[in-house]
């Protein structure tokens, strides 16, 4: 965690994200991305993996230039998955042409070779059992289409949840205060009584921000030291520590 950062006390709801938070998947689609990437030529190194990463959070937190593409190419087809290859060239550092020529041979690649498996680290659930038994009231916000109950269920957390819900069943995604606001409802909690624990530098922070809940950033590969201004850790498992004493009610 930032040292120069402190949860207040008051809190009594943690509400999650769950892509990149809860479960992560592995192999990392970042990372096998940027290595093709570098065996083609682009430009590779840790800042521009890290420029490339933060580039890929604002662009999938339901940035304008998203909303474009999926106006453009329809939802997730080929042709929307070729050109975000040619947008993540070009966030490496790739020149225009460099990334025209080479996006379809990364998509292609991606597709032939991306197959990751859903893993839920192995501090989640420990963490999950700890805070609830602590008294906080736990949530699940996720900007997934698709309600995740059964998902959620079959991963071993449902359980350890007081709510759950997905941004299209309410019509609304993260980082628009409406869907944090919704989940405030569910918690019947306060925004200063709530603390909303994310990866997602601008779907979950800056969302969180601005329904007035304090964000907690997980970062396990330190990619927003520096620009963050916000609690930080890089493993679920240190929010235990992190939160302050509360007794169940």
């Amino acid at each position: 965690m930032s040292d120069n950062h402190r949860i207040p006390d008051g809190i009594k709801a943690v509400i999650f994200d769950l892509d990149g938070t809860l479960r992560v998947s592995r192999p990392d689609g970042h990372e096998l991305f940027w290595t093709y990437a570098a065996k083609l030529g682009a430009p590779d190194g840790p800042d521009r993996r890290r420029k490339a990463l933060q580039w890929s959070h604002e662009y999938w937190a339901d940035s304008e230039d998203l909303l474009i593409d999926l106006k453009t190419y329809g939802k997730e087809n080929d042709d929307f998955w070729l050109n975000y290859a040619r947008r993540h060239l070009l966030a490496l550092g790739a020149s225009r042409s460099q990334a025209d020529d080479w996006a379809s041979q990364m998509n292609q690649f991606m597709r032939d070779n991306y197959d990751p498996e859903d893993v839920i680290p192995e501090d989640v659930i420990p963490t999950l059992i700890a805070l609830r038994a602590r008294g906080y009231t736990l949530g699940v916000v996720t900007n997934r289409s698709e309600p995740v109950p059964e998902y959620l269920e079959e991963k071993g957390l449902l359980e350890h949840l007081h709510f759950q819900f997905a941004a299209g069943e309410i019509g609304t995604w993260k980082p628009k205060p409406e869907i944090f606001y919704y989940a405030l409802g569910l918690a019947n909690a306060k925004p200063n009584e709530a603390l909303y624990v994310g990866d997602n530098y601008f779907a979950d922070i800056v969302g969180a921000r601005g329904a007035n809940i304090l964000p907690v950033l997980i970062d396990p590969h330190d990619v927003w030291t520096g620009v963050a201004d916000c609690p930080t850790i890089r493993a679920i498992g240190e929010l235990d520590a992190l939160l302050p004493q509360r007794e169940p009610e």
